[in-house]
């Protein structure tokens, strides 16, 4: 069969530039996962670049981590996110492949990684914590809120507003792990003697000055309700009363409440002077559980 001219196969050029007739090997690539690393400031995409050294020390510069065990698992998690593998052809070797999140303009230089971790998995998760919550299960939950406290700088966001839903959701979780943790402790302490009664007392009534949503609200506030009657602590137990019933428990717990706030305000006075000032605004050490006023000198978190 004779090809017209223009159609002949051009002989391959296996000598480079010249025709010494050797073969010049291209020049190796930079992995993607390295772009990865270079093009981001993110803990979670150095994380997803396998530079762990990296993402400690971006978590120590933004928000003053200093011990990472705790942080094993999450980075784990991460990391097996980062890549899928492609089977190929029967005793051919796999292939990586590396997924991105702006993959629609990504050229090989600009890519970012796909961030598995999504602030709507947070909020799920906070769903859960608020049931255990609710159920009395405060150990679980603990975990729970810890584990989404320590996922929250691994987060991606694209908005301003996704930014500001994710720093309330830290505001959340510190405030439930403080009180949490508190109530677990106050709850473990002894009863035998009138200090450990009044320190138990003043534990349940700083519960109730941290943010939690109206129902468990309402379960801290009954709690110091009922502890304070007893110490015969009336004037503050008939503070408590009044708090409840402004957050509409329900009509059975009002009664109740009704009855126990007509009882103090009988006999408007504290038997026992306590730490304790409503009237004072304080945020709780979240070590020492004791109230940190407004103004005191103190440590905070980044």
């Amino acid at each position: 069969l004779d090809l017209p001219a223009d159609l002949e196969p051009a002989p391959a050029d296996v000598g480079g530039e010249g025709e010494d007739g050797y073969f010049v090997a291209p020049t190796r690539g930079v992995p993607p996962f390295q772009h990865w690393t270079n093009n981001s400031v993110l803990p979670v995409d150095h994380i997803l670049g396998g530079n762990i050294e990296s993402a400690f020390r971006l978590l120590h510069d933004q928000v003053g981590v200093v011990n990472f065990e705790a942080y094993k698992d999450h980075f784990m998690t991460s990391y097996s996110r980062s890549r899928t593998i492609v089977v190929g052809m029967p005793t051919a070797p796999s292939m990586y492949c590396y997924p991105q999140s702006n993959w629609k303009d990504a050229n090989p230089k600009n890519g970012l990684p796909a961030v598995g971790l999504k602030l709507n998995d947070l909020v799920s998760r906070l769903q859960s914590a608020y049931q255990l919550t609710t159920s009395g299960k405060f150990g679980d939950a603990i975990e729970k809120f810890r584990s989404i406290l320590l996922s929250i700088p691994l987060l991606a966001v694209d908005t301003k507003q996704e930014e500001v839903e994710a720093q309330q959701l830290r505001e959340i979780c510190c405030s439930y792990l403080v009180g949490l943790t508190m109530e677990t402790a106050r709850k473990e302490m002894p009863k035998a003697t009138l200090d450990d009664q009044k320190r138990i007392c003043e534990m349940a009534a700083y519960f109730t000055h941290c943010n939690l949503q109206p129902i468990h609200q309402i379960l801290t506030l009954r709690t110091a309700l009922n502890l304070f009657f007893k110490l015969k602590n009336f004037k503050t137990a008939g503070s408590f009363a009044r708090r409840l019933l402004e957050l509409g428990p329900k009509p059975e717990v009002a009664q109740q409440t009704r009855k126990i706030l007509q009882a103090c305000d009988k006999n408007p006075t504290d038997e026992h002077q306590l730490l304790y000032d409503e009237h004072n605004p304080f945020d709780v050490c979240a070590a020492s559980f004791t109230p940190i006023y407004k103004g005191a000198e103190c440590e905070s978190a980044p």
